[in-house]
């Protein structure tokens, strides 16, 4: 999380209203720190069959929230003011990213499931790529390696076969 200075987001100074008559209160300033929250929930269908009504559940509305690419979906909210997304199908392989901006609340996802059950959680790490003659360097040190241990393993082991059956 980042804190984002007032001033650095609003750098010009705002010329100030003529004070109200009467005995009226002043209107709150604006608090010198605020928190921008990001979070982003990639959706994939992994199965072999269409996924029909996919439902992205938070316990509240997120302040701004956007998705890439571009589907179609609906949005409602309850009485209790968890906020659904419903996307209408989701092909075998085909995949969406929900982004997430919040400066009031974090967005907290309560679930996400489809007419086939719940969705299953994917932890997941950016590797970089290497080219493939990288990948053939490594195997050729780790084959050289495998095998000059073998080497020396077994040369090891006859010496003491030889000195033990002396």
């Amino acid at each position: 999380m980042y804190t984002i200075p007032n001033n650095q987001l609003n750098p010009a100074p705002v010329p100030a209203l003529p004070a109200p008559a009467g005995n009226v209160a002043a209107p709150p300033s604006a608090p010198a720190n605020f928190l921008l929250l990001t979070q982003s929930v990639t959706i994939q269908n992994f199965g072999r069959e269409s996924a029909a009504w996919v439902e992205i559940a938070h316990s509240r509305k997120p302040d701004f929230f956007q998705l890439y690419p571009a589907v179609n979906y609906t949005e409602n909210s309850a009485a209790t003011g968890e906020h659904t997304l419903r996307v209408q199908s989701l092909a075998p392989k085909e995949f969406f990213t929900i982004q997430f901006l919040c400066y009031t609340h974090a967005p907290v996802l309560s679930f996400i499931r489809s007419n086939a059950g719940p969705a299953s959680p994917m932890p997941w790490l950016i590797v970089k790529k290497y080219p493939k003659w990288v990948y053939t360097l490594v195997w050729l040190a780790l084959l050289i390696g495998a095998g000059f241990s073998a080497y020396w393993i077994i040369k090891g082991g006859i010496f003491i076969f030889k000195s033990v059956g002396a």
